[in-house]
């Protein structure tokens, strides 16, 4: 899910990424797999050419006893899992965030605490709060770990450097707050010369403040509902409405999309990930940068938080060892040199490796604030609940479309929050009578 930007891509440049000097970068690490030739095989919803850009050529120049194989699938498609295991054909690899579904009723994963411990893997390379927060939403909340950290989905703000120059304001800048950028899409939403700029878009998802706070979902053993009661839910429903009472804003305009990169290139500053970096660079007539996602006024320094993606060793490998070798590699230095150059935002904490984002992609000489991603620092998570919702920036989540359905609807906040309320104690007892 974090590689759905990238992935669309489909002209890309193979030009290798600079890594430094380090005469050691490409020596085993002392987890390293010496043991019989593999077939180690990763589902992930990738083509042929990203995998083998991204993983496939890391791990045969690693370790050319280990042969890597993509299964291109959706790893959240529970249904393609079943065809899979009933072909024999088990993956050995496979990312997704772990729940019931996949530990328990597919029996797919198993934690890797052991594997961790034995190998002597330092889990402190990983930026601050991730494993933290993949032990915080293990679903037998146990506190387990089911796989190593490899890529995760962080935000940035992009702005269009011709709009703010337009409208003679001044670009956004690092440690901005919600207020601040209400107060400047304010500015810079008008229509100058039969064209309707438009201050500020949220994408994939306008829930992206809600993800700065800790707010639990539900109690994890009885189902209440608590995120309405949670006073920064209605907080960052206060700042929706004041977004979608800005005039012109929320407007849509069919016979003239509004876009950032393409249709009408008229939105001043739009959030979403970092991938979309090398998607934007070449896009002709657009002059951008980026920036850190803005923050709330007390939580200074504090990004949208969801859980980094984990690479899981499947339970019932027959690989296990091998691969073990490839997850711990992806998740060393140098395989994150690899994996930030090609476009994957990446969890290991270094600035050599911020800085190598989006490398293979952008021309010779293009200069992006490509830190900006890593600026701040990933907040808690709530403990996991099975009854949700979950905190999360993709699909159709509860949280996602509730903040979308609000901007579009004229209802005030405090009746907002009681109608979620209702509704969400609704699907909980649907998921009780279930149990």
């Amino acid at each position: 899910m974090f590689l759905i930007a990238a992935c669309n891509k489909e002209e890309l440049n193979k030009e290798e990424p600079t890594t430094g000097d380090n005469e050691n970068e490409a020596e085993t690490s002392s987890w390293g797999y010496d043991g019989e030739p593999a077939t180690v095989t990763m589902l992930i919803n990738v083509g042929e050419e990203e995998f083998s850009r991204r993983y496939q050529e890391q791990i045969a120049e690693v370790y050319p006893n280990i042969t890597l194989k993509l299964i291109s699938g959706s790893p959240n498609d529970s249904q393609f899992l079943q065809e899979q295991f009933a072909r024999g054909e088990v993956p050995d690899i496979i990312p997704t965030i772990p729940t019931l579904e996949y530990i328990e009723d597919l029996d797919l994963l198993m934690p890797i605490d052991d594997m961790v411990e034995q190998s002597g893997f330092d889990l402190g390379v990983f930026r601050e709060g991730i494993i933290d927060n993949l032990r915080a939403i293990d679903p037998l909340g146990e506190g387990n770990l089911y796989g190593l950290p490899i890529e995760s989905t962080l935000m940035v703000m992009y702005y269009n450097k011709d709009i703010f120059d337009r409208l003679g304001e001044s670009y956004p800048v690092e440690g901005m707050t919600w207020e601040e950028a209400l107060e400047l899409a304010k500015k810079l939403t008008r229509e100058v010369d039969g064209v309707q700029y438009k201050g500020l878009a949220l994408e994939p998802s306008y829930a992206i403040p809600y993800t700065q706070f800790a707010i639990p979902g539900t109690d994890p053993e009885t189902g209440e509902v608590l995120f309405t009661q949670d006073p920064n839910t209605k907080r960052v429903f206060d700042w929706l409405d004041k977004l979608r009472n800005i005039p012109g804003l929320m407007d849509m305009d069919e016979a003239r999309p509004d876009g950032f990169g393409g249709n009408g290139q008229n939105i001043a500053m739009w959030i979403s990930t970092a991938p979309w970096l090398p998607l934007l660079a070449p896009v002709e007539g657009l002059d951008f940068d980026m920036t850190s996602v803005p923050v709330w006024e007390d939580m200074p320094g504090i990004a949208p938080t969801t859980p980094a993606m984990p690479f899981n060793i499947t339970k019932h490998s027959e690989n296990k060892e091998a691969a073990w070798a490839v997850i711990s590699h992806l998740a060393t230095e140098e395989g994150q040199k690899v994996l930030s150059a090609a476009g994957s935002a990446p969890t290991y904490d270094s600035e050599e490796v911020f800085a190598l984002f989006g490398h293979m992609d952008l021309e010779d000489g293009a200069t992006y604030n490509v830190q900006a991603p890593f600026i701040n620092q990933m907040g808690e998570l709530p403990p996991y609940s099975k009854y949700g919702p979950q905190v999360t920036f993709h699909g159709d989540n509860f949280i996602t479309a509730k903040a979308r359905e609000f901007l579009e609807s004229d209802v005030d906040v405090v009746t907002y929050l009681r109608q979620m309320e209702e509704e969400y104690t609704t699907i909980v007892a649907e998921m009780k009578a279930k149990e």
